[in-house]
C-alpha cells in the first residue's frame, strides 16, 4: 500500500472513529419511513406507455403482430432504412419481420465485433439508421425496458444506431424492478450473467446533459426509442 493511499484510510478511520455514535444517534432519530412507490395503476401496460411518453419515447401499442410489423414497416419507411443491425432476429419474437425486411430489400448487418478488427467492424456498421431488439422485461412504474445482451442478442441492436425500434409483449410487463428481475430470472436462471454481457436498462433515447444543464439526446446512443408494444401473446 503506497503511502498517500494509507494516510487517506487512516483520515477515514479517525473521523469514524470520532462521529460514529453521533451519526448512529442521527439515524436512530430520523425514524424509517419508507421510501416513495408509486401509486398502483389498473393497467400497467397503460403505465408504461405513460411513463416512457413522458420520457420522450414513443410507444405504439398494436393488438397484434400484423399490427405490429406494419408499424415497424412504417418505421423503415420514413427512415430510409436500406440496412439494419438486429438481434438473430427469431430472438426478436416477432414472426414474420425476417419476411418484412427480405420484402423491403433490407439488410440486417452481422453486428459482431471483435479481435483486431474491431475499428473496422464499427465503421462498417456505423451507417446503418435503425437497429431492432426484443426486451426481456419492462417496468411500468419508470417505462423503462431491461435488455440482456447474449448469444443472438448483441448489445449493439440497441445502442449503435440513431432510432432503437424494440419489439415488446404486453405479457412482459411488471410494476417495478423486483418482478423485472424475478422475471428475468425465471427465463435464464438465478444469474443473468451466466452467459451474457450485460444487462441494460433503457428509460426512454439516450440523453446528457451539459456544464450549462442544457439536455441533448442522443449523445451515447440512440436518440429515437419507438416500443413496439404488442398486446398478443406469440402466434
Amino acid at each position: 500500500m503506497s503511502d498517500s493511499r494509507a494516510r487517506v484510510l487512516a483520515r477515514v478511520r479517525a473521523g469514524l472513529a470520532a462521529n460514529g455514535p453521533w451519526l448512529a444517534a442521527q439515524a436512530a432519530d430520523a425514524g424509517q419511513a419508507p421510501p416513495f412507490v408509486h401509486p398502483p395503476h389498473d393497467d400497467i401496460a397503460a403505465q408504461f406507455v405513460a411513463e416512457l411518453t413522458r420520457l420522450a419515447g414513443p410507444a405504439h401499442r398494436c393488438a397484434d403482430d400484423a399490427g405490429a410489423l406494419e408499424l415497424i414497416g412504417g418505421l423503415l419507411g420514413q427512415h430510409g432504412a436500406g440496412q439494419l443491425i438486429a438481434w438473430d432476429l427469431p430472438r426478436v419474437g416477432l414472426p414474420g419481420l425476417a419476411a418484412l425486411l427480405a420484402e423491403r430489400g433490407v439488410a440486417v448487418l452481422d453486428a459482431r465485433i471483435g479481435g483486431e478488427r474491431r475499428a473496422e467492424a464499427l465503421r462498417r456498421l456505423d451507417p446503418a439508421p435503425i437497429c431492432i431488439s426484443g426486451a426481456d422485461a419492462a417496468i411500468a412504474e419508470s417505462g423503462t425496458l431491461l435488455v440482456r445482451g447474449g448469444p443472438g442478442q448483441g448489445r449493439l441492436a440497441s445502442l449503435l444506431a440513431p432510432v432503437h425500434i424494440a419489439v415488446l409483449r404486453r405479457a412482459q410487463i411488471v410494476r417495478g424492478l423486483g418482478e423485472a428481475l424475478e422475471l428475468v430470472a425465471r427465463r435464464h436462471g438465478p444469474d443473468p450473467f451466466a452467459d451474457s454481457s450485460s444487462l441494460t436498462l433503457i428509460s426512454g433515447p439516450s440523453r446528457t446533459g451539459d456544464i450549462e444543464q442544457q439536455l441533448v439526446l442522443g449523445v451515447h446512443g440512440p436518440n429515437t426509442l419507438h416500443v413496439i408494444l404488442i398486446d398478443a401473446p406469440p402466434a
